[in-house]
């Protein structure tokens, strides 16, 4: 399975728990697991995987409020936790994965030295051309 998939699952399972808990009252722990999803798209590494093992805590403490909604919603949370836990290193950070090199640009370089203050056609300029006339 793809490790950005994962890292999607992992934030529906937080949506859903917060939902859940909602429906119970518990809604600290709702908006708890709400600014736990912006956490873990945010995230990547080792504070993923903290924030993963957070997250177990938290769930089975919110589990134990004894509605039946609030047992559903610390399922969601824990299995997100043992999920960020497990493969949180492997999950991309959202942002960065589908990056690519900028393919060299001569007509945007000269817009760059522009902009900086530099004269592109001159010579002794970084970038300018290189041919001597």
């Amino acid at each position: 399975m793809k490790a950005s998939r994962l890292l999607w699952i992992a934030a529906l399972l937080l949506v859903g728990a917060a939902g859940a808990f909602w429906g119970a009252g518990s809604v600290p722990v709702a908006l708890l697991s709400l600014a736990a999803v912006a956490a873990v798209v945010a995230l990547s590494g080792v504070p993923r995987r903290v924030l993963g093992a957070l997250l177990v805590v938290v769930g089975v403490a919110g589990a134990f409020t004894g509605h039946w909604l609030a047992v559903v919603g610390g399922v969601l949370v824990v299995a997100s936790g043992v999920l960020l836990v497990a493969l949180g290193a492997r999950m991309p950070k959202i942002g960065v994965g589908g990056q690519k090199a900028r393919a060299h640009d001569p007509e945007t370089d000269m817009w760059r030295a522009l902009e900086r203050g530099d004269d592109p056609t001159d010579d002794k300029t970084p970038g300018g051309p290189s041919s001597n006339e």
